[in-house]
């Protein structure tokens, strides 16, 4: 049975939310994955879903793997506009 998830991909909103997470969260965030040693590359590999009543910023680096960032859910910045519903199997 498949899964419906929200994404957005908008990059002037993720750069918003970050910009309000702030530079000392982000980077405990990145240690706590770690992925201190691999830091994100570029804006358009974030991303963030919604799923199940959480939100979640992600990043997709050019390899194709996908790796939890942080939780998002109750920053101001989390996206309201351009929400694509996908399908997880």
């Amino acid at each position: 049975m498949s899964k419906v998830i929200f994404i957005n991909r908008d990059k002037k909103t993720i750069r918003q939310l970050l910009k309000e997470i702030g530079k000392e969260r982000y980077e405990c965030a990145l240690s706590d994955a770690g992925l201190s040693e691999m830091k994100p590359i570029a804006m358009d590999g974030f991303l963030v879903e919604w799923d199940n009543y959480d939100v979640v910023l992600f990043y997709r680096y050019p390899s194709g793997t996908i790796y939890k960032i942080m939780d998002v859910l109750g920053y101001w910045g989390v996206p309201v506009k351009g929400w694509e519903l996908k399908r997880k199997i």
